[in-house]
C-alpha cells in the first residue's frame, strides 16, 4: 500500500502532471511561433515587395518601349515612304526635290527630325554622278534647306558611311538604326534610320531620316516613371542615347549623349554591375545570331571595315539577327539590384529591355527604400497582435483543457491506481462525450476497421481490372492510330490537319519531306512560321472561308519543292466532332505539276504557231483565196475538233476528281476517329462499357484497312491489280450509305479477277458508277431496294454490268442520255464516265431497260480494253 501511494505520489507531482506539462508545451509552442511569424513575416514580405516592385518596374518599362516604339515607328514609316518615292522616281530629280521636303516637314516633329534624304548608289540614278545625294537638313531657324555638301568631291564618300553600308544587308520596308554620332555638318548630336532602296533584286540606295538626341533625352526626362527614379537608353553599340542627369542639372552637354556607356561607367563606379550585365547580354546576343548566320564573314567584310574592331561582332550579330529572326516585341533581358544609385542615393532596382527594330536598351531606375520600412512596420504590427492573442489563447486553452480532458482522464486514472473498474465503468455510461465512449467504441472501431480494410482490397482489386481494360483499350487504339497514320504516311499527296488556332494537329510523311522539316518541329506551329510568307497567307485565307462556311474548297497552289515550283490541287474540308461542332480543317494537296506542264507546252506551241503566222502574214493572205473551197471541209473538222475537245476535257476533269475523291472517302474516317477517341475517354469514365467500345474499336479497323488498301498504291505506273478485291473494299466503304437507304447490294463474279493497270484508274471507274447509281437510282429510302454488280473478263475487254430496281429512266430520258454517249457529250455522269472511258481505254458504256419481272429496272454495264 505504500509503494502504491509513493508511485502516486510521483505520477502527481507538479513539474510532471499534465497541466503544467501543456502549459510549457504551449508556451515554448506559441514563443515559437510569435519569433517564426515576425521574422518570416518580415522576411516575405520584404521579398514580396521587391518582388511587386520588380513587376511594376517591368510593366512600366513596357508601357515606357511602347511610347518610345510609337515614337521610332513613325521615323520608320517616314524612312520607308521616302524610299519608295526614291524606287519610284530615282530618274525624276525634281520630283524627288519637291516631295522629300514635304514629307520631311512632319507636323511637331521639328525637333525630332533633324533632316533626311535620298543616297543613290554611284552612278545609278545619273550615270554622269558618283555622288548624287539629295539630302535636307535644318538651319539655325529650324527651317528645313537642300545639303549638297555631302556630294563634293573633297570628302569622303557618302555610301562608305556607317549609316549606310550595314542597309545593303537589310530587307526591303525594314529599318537599319545606326549608332549615335556627331553630324560633320550641323555638329548636332544625332543618329539615323536607313531604309534600303531594292528595285528587280538590285539595291539601289538608301533613304534616311535623322533623329535628334535630344528629343529622346527629353522623353526619357519626362517619363519618370511613378514610383520614382528613371530612365535612360543606349543604342546598339550600348552608347547613352539620353543622359542620367546625375546632378539634377537643367542643361545637357550634347557631347554626353552618344558617349560610350562603359566611359560613363568610369565616372560612376556604382553602375559597374550593370555594365558588366550589359557586356553579357551583348555577349549572348552576338552567340544566338551567330548559331544560324545568314551571310559569312566575308561578305561582310566591306560593312565592318571602317567599323572599330569592339563593334565589329556586334554589328555583324545585328545584320544576321534581322535576316533571321527578326525581334518581335520588347524583351526584358535583364534584371539587378545595387547597392547605391548616384543619383538616388539608395538602393535601386535596375531593369534592362531590348527594343526591337532598333535594339536599344532601355534601362529603368527604380528606388527600393520604402519597401524594408514597410516590411518593418507590418512586422512590428503584427508582432504586437501576435502576442496578445497568444496570449489570450493561452490562457484560455489552459482552462478548456483543463475541463475537458485532465479532470475526466485524472478520475480515470485514479479508479485505475485504486483498482477501481466500476467508476470506469460508472465514467462511460454517465458520460455522452468521446471520453465516456472510448472503451466502448474500441471494440466496435477495430471490427469496422477489418470490415473497411476487406471493402477497400475488393475495390482495389476492381480498380486495377478496370484499369487493365482501359490500358488495353488505349493501347488498342494507339495500334488503330498508327494504323491511320500508316496509310497517310504511304501517300504521295499532302495531308495535315489544323485545328481553330491555325495550329498544325496532324501531317503526314510527305508534308515533312516537302517542307524539309522533321514531324515534331510542325506540329503545334502556324503555318506563317515553316511556310513562305505568300504562301501561308493564301494557306490561312482559305482555312478562314472553310470555317465561316463549313464547306468544301478546292483551289490551286504553287508551292516551291527540289528547286523548282510545283503545282498542287488543294482540297480543303471541316472537320467536325460528335456533337456537330467545328473543330479543325482538313487538307488534302494532289501534285497535278506535269499536267500544267502539258498545259504550259502546249501555250508554248500556241506561241510559236502565232510567231509563225505574224511572220508569215502574206502566207495566210494568199490562203484567204482558198477560204471558200475549205468551208465544207472545216465544218466536218469542228464536229471532230469539238468531239476531241471534250474527250480532253473529261480526262482533265477526271484527273482532278482524285483529290476530290480522296477528301469523300477520308473525311468520314476522320469523323469516326474522333468519335472513337470521344468512346475512349468515355470510357475511362465508366459511361459506356467496354462491349460497345471494342465493336466501334473493331468497325472502325475494319475501315482502315479498306482504306489502307484503296490508298497503299496511288502512283500511275501499270502493275497486275485484283478488280474484285477492289470492287470489295469500295462497297465496303460505301456501306454505311447502302444501310442509310436500305439497299441489298449482290456481287457476282469470279473469285479473283487480275487485269494489268493503273490502280486509281479502276477505283475512279468502280467508285463513281456505284455512288452514281445509290445517289440517282434510289433518290428515296424504299422498303425492297436491290443492286446487283456483276464483273467478267472477256480476253482484254473488261465488262461490269450493275443492275437496280430504283426509280428507272424515262423514254424521254433515256433517249437524250444515249444521244448524249453516241456523239460524246459530257450531260453528266454517265455521259462523262463515257467519254473518259472511251478516250482512255476505248470503252463504252449502255443503259438498257429492263422488264418488271426480272426483278430490277435498269441494267448499265461498262466495257473497257485493258
Amino acid at each position: 500500500m505504500a509503494k502504491l501511494n509513493t508511485q502516486y505520489a510521483k505520477l502527481t507531482d507538479w513539474r510532471s502532471n499534465l497541466p503544467m506539462q501543456f502549459m510549457l508545451v504551449q508556451l515554448i509552442v506559441a514563443a515559437i511561433i510569435i519569433i517564426t511569424s515576425v521574422w518570416f513575416l518580415k522576411t516575405i514580405e520584404t521579398e514580396r515587395l521587391i518582388d511587386n516592385q520588380e513587376f511594376l518596374s517591368i510593366n512600366q518599362g513596357k508601357t515606357i518601349v511602347a511610347k518610345l516604339q510609337q515614337k521610332t515607328n513613325k521615323i520608320e514609316n517616314l524612312a520607308v515612304s521616302m524610299g519608295a518615292l526614291g524606287e519610284l522616281y530615282q530618274h525624276n530629280p525634281e520630283q524627288l526635290k519637291t516631295a522629300i521636303p514635304a514629307l520631311l516637314e512632319q507636323p511637331g516633329q521639328q525637333e525630332v527630325i533633324l533632316g533626311g534624304g535620298i543616297w543613290p548608289e554611284p552612278f545609278l540614278f545619273n550615270p554622269n554622278n558618283e555622288k548624287d545625294s539629295y539630302f535636307w537638313a535644318r538651319n539655325f531657324a529650324n527651317e528645313l534647306i537642300a545639303v549638297n555638301d555631302y556630294n563634293a568631291a573633297s570628302i569622303q564618300p557618302y555610301y562608305l558611311e556607317n549609316w549606310y553600308v550595314p542597309a545593303k544587308f537589310y530587307p526591303r520596308d525594314t529599318t537599319y538604326w545606326s549608332k549615335s554620332y556627331i553630324d560633320p555638318f550641323t555638329q548636332k548630336a544625332m543618329l539615323t534610320a536607313s531604309v534600303p532602296m531594292w528595285q528587280q533584286h538590285e539595291f539601289i540606295g538608301v533613304s534616311t531620316v535623322d533623329v535628334a538626341l535630344s528629343s529622346l533625352d527629353n522623353f526619357f526626362n519626362t517619363a519618370t516613371p511613378s514610383q520614382g527614379g528613371y530612365v535612360f537608353a543606349l543604342d546598339q553599340q550600348n552608347r547613352l542615347l539620353s543622359y542620367p542627369d546625375l546632378d539634377n542639372n537643367d542643361s545637357i552637354d550634347e557631347q554626353a549623349l552618344f558617349q560610350a556607356f562603359s566611359t560613363f561607367t568610369q565616372k560612376h563606379p556604382s553602375f559597374l554591375p550593370l555594365h558588366k550585365t550589359i557586356k553579357q547580354i551583348d555577349t549572348e546576343f552576338i552567340q544566338r545570331a551567330n548559331l544560324n548566320k545568314a551571310y559569312e564573314e566575308t561578305q561582310l567584310a566591306n560593312v565592318v571595315q571602317n567599323v572599330p574592331k569592339n563593334q565589329r561582332a556586334k554589328l555583324v550579330a545585328l545584320i544576321n539577327q534581322n535576316a533571321n529572326n527578326k525581334l518581335q516585341q520588347v524583351e526584358l533581358v535583364a534584371s539587378l539590384q545595387l547597392d547605391s544609385d548616384p543619383r538616388l542615393k539608395e538602393p535601386v532596382i535596375v531593369t534592362v529591355f531590348l527594343m526591337p527594330g532598333t535594339y536599344w536598351k532601355i534601362v529603368l531606375v527604380t528606388p527600393i527604400s520604402s519597401i524594408a520600412y514597410n516590411a518593418e512596420s507590418l512586422a512590428s504590427s503584427v508582432g504586437i497582435y501576435l502576442v496578445s492573442i497568444q496570449i489570450f489563447a493561452l490562457i484560455l486553452l489552459f482552462i478548456v483543457q483543463n475541463k475537458l480532458f485532465i479532470t475526466p482522464i485524472s478520475r480515470m486514472v485514479r479508479a485505475l491506481n485504486d483498482s477501481n473498474p466500476a467508476k470506469i465503468e460508472l465514467e462511460a455510461t454517465t458520460r455522452n462525450d468521446e471520453i465516456g465512449m472510448l472503451a466502448k467504441a474500441f471494440s466496435s472501431r477495430t471490427r469496422q476497421l477489418e470490415i473497411a480494410l476487406a471493402s477497400l482490397d475488393a475495390t482495389n482489386l476492381a480498380l486495377e481490372q478496370q484499369l487493365d481494360v482501359q490500358q488495353q483499350s488505349k493501347s488498342e487504339l494507339e495500334e488503330k492510330k498508327e494504323q491511320l497514320n500508316s496509310v497517310l504516311n504511304s501517300a504521295h499527296n499532302l495531308i495535315f490537319i489544323k485545328n481553330t488556332k491555325g495550329e498544325f494537329t496532324l501531317v503526314n510523311d510527305q508534308f515533312c519531306n516537302v517542307l524539309s522539316l522533321e514531324r515534331g518541329k510542325i506540329l503545334g506551329v502556324k503555318d506563317h512560321l515553316i511556310m513562305p510568307k505568300e504562301i501561308a497567307k493564301v494557306n490561312q485565307q482559305k482555312d478562314l472561308i472553310v470555317f465561316n462556311e463549313q464547306l468544301e474548297l478546292s483551289y490551286e497552289q504553287s508551292f516551291p519543292l527540289d528547286g523548282k515550283q510545283h503545282i498542287y490541287l488543294v482540297t480543303k474540308f471541316p472537320i467536325f466532332n460528335e456533337k456537330k461542332q467545328l473543330t479543325s480543317v482538313g487538307t488534302i494537296a494532289f501534285d497535278i505539276s506535269a499536267s500544267k506542264e502539258i498545259e504550259l507546252k502546249k501555250r508554248a506551241q500556241f506561241e510559236i504557231l502565232r510567231q509563225e503566222k505574224s511572220d508569215n502574214i502574206r502566207f495566210i493572205e494568199k490562203l484567204e483565196l482558198t477560204n471558200k473551197r475549205l468551208q465544207s471541209e472545216s465544218q466536218q473538222a469542228k464536229f471532230e475538233n469539238n468531239r476531241q475537245h471534250n474527250f480532253e476535257r473529261v480526262k482533265l476533269e477526271n484527273q482532278t476528281l482524285y483529290p476530290s475523291l480522296v477528301s469523300s472517302i477520308v473525311k468520314p474516317i476522320f469523323r469516326k476517329q474522333d468519335e472513337l477517341a470521344a468512346s475512349a475517354y468515355r470510357l475511362a469514365n465508366n459511361e459506356i462499357n467496354v462491349a460497345d467500345f471494342n465493336n466501334k474499336l473493331d468497325e472502325q479497323t475494319a475501315r482502315l484497312r479498306h482504306l489502307e488498301y484503296l490508298f497503299s498504291a496511288q502512283d500511275y505506273i501499270a502493275k497486275p491489280i485484283d478488280l474484285v478485291s477492289l470492287l470489295e473494299h469500295i462497297v465496303a466503304l460505301l456501306q454505311p450509305k447502302l444501310v442509310e437507304k436500305n439497299i441489298a447490294l449482290e456481287i457476282d463474279s469470279e473469285n479473283r479477277l487480275i487485269v494489268e493497270g493503273v490502280h486509281w484508274h479502276f477505283l475512279l471507274i468502280f467508285y463513281r458508277a456505284i455512288s452514281n447509281t445509290i445517289t440517282d437510282a434510289f433518290y428515296q429510302q424504299g422498303t425492297t431496294q436491290n443492286m446487283k454488280i456483276v464483273l467478267s473478263k472477256d480476253n482484254q475487254q473488261i465488262m461490269m454490268t450493275i443492275y437496280d430496281n430504283g426509280k428507272g429512266f424515262e423514254e424521254a430520258q433515256l433517249a437524250e442520255l444515249q444521244k448524249a454517249l453516241d456523239h460524246a457529250e459530257v450531260k453528266g455522269t454517265l455521259s462523262a464516265l463515257s467519254v473518259w472511258l472511251k478516250s482512255e481505254f476505248n470503252g463504252k458504256i449502255n443503259v438498257t431497260p429492263l422488264p418488271t419481272e426480272s426483278g430490277f429496272n435498269t441494267l448499265v454495264s461498262y466495257s473497257l480494253s485493258t
